[in-house]
């Protein structure tokens, strides 16, 4: 599977499934995986609190990729996802990202994610935990 397959695949798999699988996130990323969100960083043990509190909150997450590239180790996206919260309410978030991959698993993310719309006090969504 190429890069760019592999990281899509890995959003969609994980962004979209309401329920929280820590086997599909050790399936894409490794475990000394690091993530930075606007400026907050994430190990991999807080990449996992944090996805399985959006699966905690959230009822429905739907992703549409706008573009995605690779070159060599590193994917680019360009993604959009809207959210419906358990408690009521949407958001939804655009996000570039670029992705590091080594072998077969994500090790690294440096992202910028933007609410386009929703509660301003789920503006910090992308990066909670």
């Amino acid at each position: 599977m190429n890069k760019n397959t592999l990281v899509i695949n890995a959003l969609e798999e994980i962004i979209c499934n309401p329920e929280h699988d820590d086997s599909k996130l050790r399936q894409y990323f490794s475990s000394d995986y690091q993530q930075t969100i606007n400026g907050h960083h994430l190990d991999y043990n807080g990449f996992v609190e944090h996805m399985a509190l959006l699966k905690n909150e959230t009822r429905h997450m739907k992703l549409s990729v706008i573009a995605s590239a690779a070159n060599g180790d590193t994917v680019f996206s360009h993604h959009e996802v809207a959210v419906e919260k358990k408690q009521g309410g949407y958001a939804s978030f655009e996000v570039f990202a670029h992705f590091t991959v080594t072998g077969d698993k994500i090790v690294k993310c440096r992202e910028l994610t933007r609410m386009i719309s929703g509660n301003d006090n789920d503006s910090d969504l992308g990066s909670r935990r």
